[in-house]
């Protein structure tokens, strides 16, 4: 009943910005530990013996984002979150389309670094999954030729906020999670 217990409010801040800047894909490890400290931002990881890999996505203004939904039911007595990253990526070629093909079978977890410079870890609890997308040429000139895919994980405590110091882009090193290059 602890967790349960409000014990500070929320001061009006100075405005911020929105959207997301980068985001890292990674194929989900149950066994990877995280640290949390007391405010519950991740601060290491630990994957021994093993390492954790990401590739980075890059994405353009306002391409990318991630919204984080509430389900509470007062029937069942139950509190989880959806949290749905949704992406963007120009030029359809068979490069992209393979990728897509395997980012939408692939258990994964993603850091999203949001415009206002904030790290998020989402798929901590359990990993998340491809849950649409689209591929088009488009029909007009102007049109996109490219695709979109959304990512949608559950889980009982959301993203969670990550010191980006955890991100290394570096030799692999068990206790980070480490850029691989994207060619």
């Amino acid at each position: 009943m602890s967790d349960c217990i409000i014990d500070n409010g929320y001061d009006f801040g100075c405005n911020t910005i929105g959207g997301v800047e980068e985001v890292y894909i990674g194929t989900f490890d149950g066994a990877v530990t995280y640290t949390l400290d007391a405010d519950n931002i991740i601060t290491a990881l630990d994957a021994n013996p093993n390492s954790v890999s990401v590739y980075k996505f890059e994405q353009d203004i306002e391409f990318a984002g991630l919204e984080q939904t509430f389900q509470g039911s007062r029937d069942n007595g139950s509190v989880h979150y959806e949290t749905v990253v949704s992406t963007k990526f120009i030029d359809l070629d068979a490069s992209l389309r393979n990728l897509i093909l395997k980012l939408g079978k692939a258990p994964v977890f993603i850091v999203v670094k949001s415009n206002a410079g904030l790290y998020y870890l989402c798929g901590l609890e359990s990993p998340g999954r491809a849950s649409e997308g689209m591929a088009s040429l488009g029909v007009a000139q102007g049109d996109m030729n490219g695709a979109t895919l959304s990512f949608l994980f559950k889980s009982a405590n959301g993203a969670y906020l990550m010191d980006e110091t955890v991100l290394n882009t570096g030799v692999a090193d068990p206790a980070k999670i480490t850029v691989n290059p994207t060619t």
